[in-house]
């Protein structure tokens, strides 16, 4: 098979796989560190042999940047997940809840297993459907039962 030879800086590899990432999940985003295909000139080299669909994938994405940057002017995108603190707070607050209802361990279990099952999801998310599955239908229940 063909592969495609690359090169970065060491120190930067983190965040290029991460850019490459969000681009394989369709995540337009500018690239937050450059590339090279010659490791002349650059202190730390890394080299990474690429496949030829993900080197399209980045020549694709790096052409419709400049597309963009054409038709409306330079601008920068970048992609931000959901804030850490609000993935943090969320399952706190799904924990206390479930807590309430002697519940927690069966939400944390169902939250694990629905990662295992939907790839891609947060922990936050997951959560929030197991604390429906499980608190949400017993609230309901007891609203019944009155």
């Amino acid at each position: 098979m063909m592969k495609v030879n690359i090169y970065i800086e060491k120190i930067d590899f983190d965040e290029f796989f991460v850019w490459v990432n969000r681009l394989n999940h369709g995540i337009l985003s500018t690239p937050p560190v450059k590339y090279w295909t010659s490791a002349d000139n650059l202190k730390s080299p890394l080299q990474l042999s690429i496949d030829p669909g993900m080197y399209t994938l980045i020549a694709d994405a790096l052409k419709d940047l400049e597309t963009i940057g054409e038709r409306y002017g330079e601008v920068e995108l970048d992609f931000e997940p959901l804030s850490r603190s609000w993935e943090l707070r969320t399952i706190k607050d799904v924990v206390r809840s479930a807590n309430r209802y002697d519940l927690a361990v069966n939400v944390i279990y169902t939250a694990l297993s629905t990662i295992a099952q939907i790839p891609g999801l947060s922990p936050a998310e997951a959560m929030i459907i197991a604390e429906r599955e499980w608190v949400t239908s017993l609230q309901d229940q007891d609203n019944l039962d009155i």
